[in-house]
């Protein structure tokens, strides 16, 4: 008789099994299909990231950005800060000091110290007004707008000035018609830039806004 040997190199053969007796204490069971448990497994050393460094192109973009925003700010503290640049033409104003170190500011035209209307606002300093008789305002910032403003003298008929004086007092404030050199005022006309209606008299003639003087020398011009 034959013996039938089978041999297999798949599976190692398994642990014997005895009925109600003492079962063999191998390795703990884990469940079908469970992923195995490993104890006091070493554990992979985290290592944080670097910290990126910023380049040299943004450190540098975000210098420009700094600047040009701190300077946007001082030029809008500049702007508020300053009558001159957000004057307009038709708005009057209040003219003291002197001709090198002139005090602008802006009051309503019912105010006893409006000595001047704004005649016109130029866009650069660089500009001229349009007629040699407006007084000129310039003010200009490092940081902030530059301003030049054509200003027409706010004066009363029958008043007289001092049109030709050498002061340097800003405005032209009324005097005694006694005085020696001085001008009286005989015709204003608002709406109208006409020398013809001054017609035994030294006219002063504005274009913006249209205005003519009329000047009458005194006794003692």
């Amino acid at each position: 008789m034959k013996t039938k040997v089978i041999m297999s190199t798949d599976m190692p053969p398994s642990a014997p099994q005895y009925q109600n007796g003492p079962q063999y204490q191998g390795a703990p069971q884990q469940p079908m299909g469970a992923a195995p448990q490993y104890h006091n497994a070493p554990q992979p050393q985290q290592i944080p990231p670097a910290p990126k460094k910023k380049g040299i192109v943004a450190r540098i973009l975000t210098a420009i950005i700094g600047i040009v925003v701190a300077g946007v700010v001082v030029y809008g503290i500049n702007y508020f800060t300053s009558d001159a640049a957000q004057t307009k033409a038709g708005d009057c104003a209040s003219l003291t000091g002197t001709n090198t170190k002139p005090d602008y500011k802006t009051v309503d035209c019912g105010s006893a110290e409006a000595n001047y209307t704004v005649g016109k606002v130029l866009g650069s300093t660089a500009e001229s007004c349009p007629a040699e008789f407006y007084d000129e305002y310039t003010e200009t910032a490092r940081r902030g707008p530059d301003s030049k403003l054509c200003l027409v003298p706010n004066l009363a008929e029958g008043k007289c000035y001092d049109i030709e004086g050498s002061t340097t007092t800003m405005g032209y404030p009324p005097v005694d018609c006694g005085k020696s050199g001085v001008h009286k005022l005989v015709k204003l006309e608002k709406g109208t830039a006409d020398e013809t209606l001054c017609t035994d008299s030294l006219p002063l003639v504005y274009p913006e806004p249209k205005t003519t003087f009329c000047f009458a020398p005194t006794e003692n011009a």
